[in-house]
């Protein structure tokens, strides 16, 4: 029978538990004003009413989720003996069910239409062990792909690429795959909206996803329908519906553009004018972001693939080699020498492996003479934290710029509380000071580099759908190198005599901030 499948008594019994327990806090509240808690049936009311509390805890300490994230549902369980249970239930509570074990057989079998040339490993293991043990892990972790033969050109800032991505959607001739968390209507999306509608036209196949909460404020409703009438296959990641659902806390906060299976742009830049410093949000908007031309260009187009036919069209038949370069070279010249080697690599919600955090600790963990990082956010999990300490207190050079104007009041004043331990470990930090600070990206010993969309915070590391790309090679990490020692230049250097002044100021709301970090 149906209701005997595997998850449904786990989640029957919990559901219960929070029925029972609100019946037994509203007994226990009537007998504290009617002035009878000190019955026998008020007294064991409570203690039923604790001993939930307790099976409560022991569900969240048995779970799989890291130990800060334990630690603020364990104190909001305790806190709020009904709301809390209830909330972990609807946005924590992990229980994967046999259709979502099969959406990730699903997902991961595409990506796997990628086949790895053992002759790249070879060669990237020649070229720095090191740097091949962090690419082997994505390999395991993500089923992602070493490519060579691929041109990578890296954009400090979003405004540096706007120009060279309208010129290249403007050549496209068989598909355009654009995949980001905000599309805001602007100069910047609407000028790429013109070339995708004639594009269409053309009888290209376009194709558009973005996430619904991302957008909620400036996207316009039912822009989805817009979109198709002119043509564009547009999808909605998460729509927002008048019910509470744990998809609510796992957003599409990927950036990929995939152009004719050759071209492909990724990065920390959204689809929305002060990505490009066309409007001035928070002062000069520090975003990167690189373009891939060649074979690895095909990596991105999986990571697109496998999300559409996942959570969008999944009864869509298709060959996944009708995407590939290689049905397109002829039409745009030589096969690009390599440049560096890439690694495109995704991350989804409740992974068995969070591929984010997996290679931020591999790269920290691998290094020998420096490790630099950019980050808007700074709420590290436990172990990225002791990662970073680590690496500093073994004589690593490790820096790390994040920004000094705000996008998030309350996020940066949890991203300067953890500013004390790094600093006290010796990791030199650094607050751009001419406005926010958006990229995301690792740097390490002029050989290794990874840019993407996962910020160093709980959300990105476990519970969004992000996207990576790890780069190996000395030409492509010294150029990134030169970006963020520029912007080092233009930031303040945070001593620990300056944090210890804001943490006698602060102190009690860095603590506060600190216990709810993980659901921020």
């Amino acid at each position: 029978m149906k209701i005997f499948r595997r998850g449904f008594w786990p989640k029957i019994v919990i559901y219960l538990s929070v029925i029972l327990e609100f019946a037994l806090l509203c007994y226990v509240v009537w007998a504290l004003v009617s002035n009878t808690w000190n019955t026998p049936s008020a007294i064991v009311s409570v203690i039923i009413l604790w001993a939930l509390s307790f099976l409560f805890a022991i569900q969240i300490i048995e779970s799989d989720a890291e130990e800060s994230y334990k630690i603020a549902w364990l104190f909001l369980v305790g806190l709020v003996p009904v709301l809390g249970p209830l909330l972990y239930l609807l946005f924590a509570h992990k229980h994967r069910t046999k259709k979502q074990r099969n959406h990730f057989r699903r997902y991961f079998a595409i990506l796997k239409e990628a086949k790895q040339d053992p002759a790249i490993n070879e060669a990237v293991k020649a070229y720095d062990p090191s740097a091949f043990c962090t690419a082997r892990y994505l390999e395991q972790a993500t089923n992602g792909v070493l490519f060579d033969h691929s041109e990578v050109t890296y954009f400090p800032f979003g405004d540096d690429m706007f120009p060279k991505m309208l010129e290249d959607l403007r050549r496209a001739r068989h598909y355009i795959f654009i995949e980001y968390f905000i599309i805001t209507p602007g100069k910047m999306w609407n000028s790429i909206l013109e070339i995708l509608k004639q594009k269409a036209a053309e009888g290209v196949d376009v194709r558009v996803v973005w996430d619904d909460v991302g957008n909620i404020s400036s996207t316009p409703v039912r822009y989805d329908t817009e979109l198709q009438k002119y043509g564009i296959h547009a999808r909605v990641y998460g729509k927002i519906k008048p019910l509470l659902d744990v998809r609510y806390n796992q957003r599409d906060h990927r950036k990929i553009m995939v152009i004719d299976g050759h071209t492909a742009y990724t990065g920390g830049v959204n689809l929305a004018d002060e990505y490009i410093n066309i409007i001035d949000r928070f002062g000069v908007w520090k975003d990167n972001a690189i373009r891939v031309y060649g074979d690895a260009a095909f990596g991105y187009t999986l990571l697109f693939l496998a999300h559409w036919h996942t959570d969008f069209d999944p009864h869509e038949s298709l060959s996944y080699e009708e995407y590939h370069a290689e049905r397109y070279r002829d039409e745009v010249g030589i096969r690009p020498d390599t440049s560096c080697y890439v690694l495109p690599y995704g991350d989804v919600p409740y992974g068995d492996h969070p591929a984010g955090e997996g290679t931020y600790l591999s790269i920290l963990g691998h290094a020998y003479d420096y490790v630099y990082m950019t980050t808007p956010y700074l709420i590290p999990t436990d172990k990225l934290m002791t990662a970073m300490m680590n690496s500093a207190l073994s004589g690593i050079d490790v820096r790390l710029i994040t920004p000094a104007i705000p996008d998030k009041k309350l996020i940066f004043e949890i991203t300067r509380s953890n500013y004390g331990k790094l600093l006290k470990a010796g990791v030199k930090i650094y607050e751009f000071r001419d406005g926010f600070v958006h990229a995301k990206t690792f740097i390490s010993d002029d050989r290794l580099a990874t840019i993407g969309t996962i910020n160093l915070d709980y959300r990105s590391l476990y519970l969004h759908l992000e996207n990576g790309t790890l780069l190996i090679g000395d030409e492509i990490s010294k150029t990134m190198k030169a970006d963020f020692l520029s912007t080092e230049a233009r930031s303040v250097p945070i001593t620990l005599e300056t944090w210890k002044k804001w943490r006698r100021k602060k102190w009690f709301l860095w603590g506060l901030l600190r216990l709810i970090a993980p659901f921020c």
